[in-house]
C-alpha cells in the first residue's frame, strides 16, 4: 500500500501531526510519502525544487492579495484554489500512490481542478473549513463589509468559488474531520453530507511531548519564577478568529499577580512589546515543550478551531488550558479536569476559568499532574495511525471489489 500525504505548509502543529502519522505508518510497513512546499529532513519527503515553482508561488500570493484587497476584505487566511501547481501531476505519476491523503491545502498549493483530476481514492483530513466555504478557511470573523460597487462582484465571486467546491461532490472522497464539532460542521454544510465521513482526531507522539521541571523551564527561558504565567501560543495571532482580543479583556478582570507570555509568528498589534515577553516563532519542539512546562495555564481563546493541537501538547506537558465551548478544542479538554471550558465568547467566564486554574494550583501543586494521562488514552499517535490504516484498508477493499 502506498499513501501520499499532501500539505500546503512545511511547519506548524498540523504539519507535525502529519509527519508523526507518516512516520508511524512507515513503522507499520506502509509505503508512506509526504509532499510539502519546503524541504524537511524526513524520509520519503518530497518538495518542489524548481525556480519556476518559487516564482509561480510568489505570483499566486500577489494575485490572491489583490483579490482580497479589492473584493473580499478578509482579515483571515484565504485560498482561491484556482492556480495550477504544475507539480502534483508529476509527483502522482512518479509515486503511483494507492491513496492520496489531502490535509491543509492552503497557500494556493494546488488547485481544485487538480483535485478533481486525481484518479486514485482521496482521503481528506479536515484541519479547517475551507472545503465547504467559498475562500475562507474558517467563517469570517469581524471582516469588513465592502459597501462599494464591488459588493455585487464580491457576491458573484463567492458563488463562483463555492461552485468550484460543489464540483467535488461527484468525487468519492472520504472526509476525516478531526473533532465532533468539525464533523457537525461538514455534515450541516449542505455540500458533502452524502459523502463518507469518519471522525479521527489529531494526535501527538507522547515520547516527544512530556513535562519538564517548571522552575528549571522558567530559568532556561529567563521567565519570572514567582509569578503565575499565562501562555498564549499561536500562529497568526492577529487573526480575529484566534480571540486574542477576548483574552486581553478577560485578563483585565483577574486580580492576581501574573505574567502574560506570547509565542508565535506575529506579535499582537494591540500590545506594546516592552510590556510582554515574546517568543518569536518557536518552531523547535524543545522550546515549545519548555514554554508549556514553564506556564501555569495555556490560554486558547479561539472563536473557532477545528481541533487545537496546542491544547493537546500542553496537556501532555501537564499544563491545563482554558478554552471556549462550541469548537474543536472541546475534543481534548474535559471541564475542570485538564482545563476549563468557558461559555462561548464570555470574557467573564473566561476570566473565571483562568482564576479557577490559579486557585487549583495554589491549593495543590500537583492539581494537574494527571493532564497527560487524560489525553494519552485517546490522542496517542500510535493509536490514531491504526485508525487511519483501517480507513485506507477499507477504501482499497471497496475499490478492489468494484474492479
Amino acid at each position: 500500500m502506498k499513501i501520499l500525504h499532501i500539505n500546503g505548509t512545511a511547519y506548524g502543529g498540523t504539519t507535525n501531526f502529519i509527519i508523526d502519522l507518516h512516520e508511524k505508518l512507515t513503522d507499520q510497513k506502509i509505503e508512506s510519502f509526504i509532499y510539502l512546499p519546503k524541504k524537511r529532513n524526513i524520509n520519503n519527503s518530497i518538495n518542489p525544487s524548481s525556480i519556476f515553482f518559487k516564482i509561480h508561488s510568489i505570483f499566486k500570493i500577489i494575485i490572491k492579495k489583490i483579490f482580497n484587497k479589492f473584493f473580499f476584505h478578509k482579515k483571515q487566511t484565504i485560498t482561491l484554489g484556482i492556480f495550477k501547481s504544475f507539480e502534483i501531476e508529476k509527483i502522482i505519476k512518479k509515486i503511483k500512490p494507492d491513496i492520496i491523503n489531502l490535509h491543509w491545502v492552503g497557500n494556493e498549493f494546488l488547485s481544485l481542478n487538480e483535485i478533481k483530476k486525481i484518479d486514485v481514492p482521496i482521503v481528506w483530513t479536515l484541519h479547517d473549513m475551507w472545503v465547504f466555504l467559498p475562500i475562507e478557511h474558517y467563517r469570517s470573523q469581524n471582516d469588513q463589509i465592502n459597501k462599494s460597487s464591488f459588493l455585487g462582484i464580491s457576491n458573484n465571486l463567492n458563488k463562483f468559488f463555492l461552485k468550484k467546491k460543489e464540483d467535488l461532490k461527484k468525487k468519492k472522497i472520504r472526509f476525516i474531520p478531526t473533532s465532533e464539532w468539525m464533523k457537525n460542521e461538514i455534515t450541516n454544510s449542505n455540500l458533502f453530507q452524502d459523502h463518507q465521513i469518519s471522525k479521527i482526531p489529531c494526535a501527538i507522539d507522547f515520547k516527544k511531548w512530556y513535562p519538564e521541571e517548571k522552575i528549571l523551564s522558567r530559568k532556561m527561558l529567563s521567565l519570572n519564577k514567582n509569578k503565575k504565567i499565562i501562555l498564549f501560543i499561536s500562529m497568526g495571532g492577529n487573526n480575529p478568529r484566534k480571540g486574542f482580543d477576548l483574552l486581553i479583556e478577560s485578563i483585565k478582570k483577574i486580580d492576581v499577580d501574573f505574567e502574560l507570555i506570547i509565542a508565535g509568528d506575529q506579535f499582537p498589534k494591540s500590545l506594546k512589546k516592552e510590556n510582554v515577553k515574546f517568543f518569536d516563532n518557536p518552531k523547535d519542539l524543545i522550546t515549545r515543550r519548555l514554554l508549556y512546562s514553564a506556564s501555569d495555564v495555556l490560554a486558547v481563546p479561539s472563536r473557532e478551531e477545528a481541533f487545537g493541537l496546542v491544547a493537546l501538547e500542553a496537556s501532555a506537558c501537564n499544563t491545563p488550558s482554558v478554552i471556549f465551548e462550541n469548537n474543536g478544542l472541546s475534543e481534548t479538554i474535559i471541564h475542570k479536569k485538564n482545563g476549563y471550558i468557558a461559555s462561548k465568547n464570555d470574557i467573564n467566564d473566561y476570566a473565571n476559568g483562568i482564576f479557577w486554574v490559579f486557585n487549583q494550583i495554589e491549593n495543590n501543586d500537583l492539581a494537574f499532574s494527571n493532564c497527560r494521562e487524560i489525553v494519552k488514552e485517546k490522542f496517542d499517535i500510535n493509536l490514531i495511525a491504526k485508525d487511519y490504516l483501517k480507513v485506507y484498508e477499507n477504501i482499497l477493499e471497496k475499490s478492489n471489489q468494484l474492479k
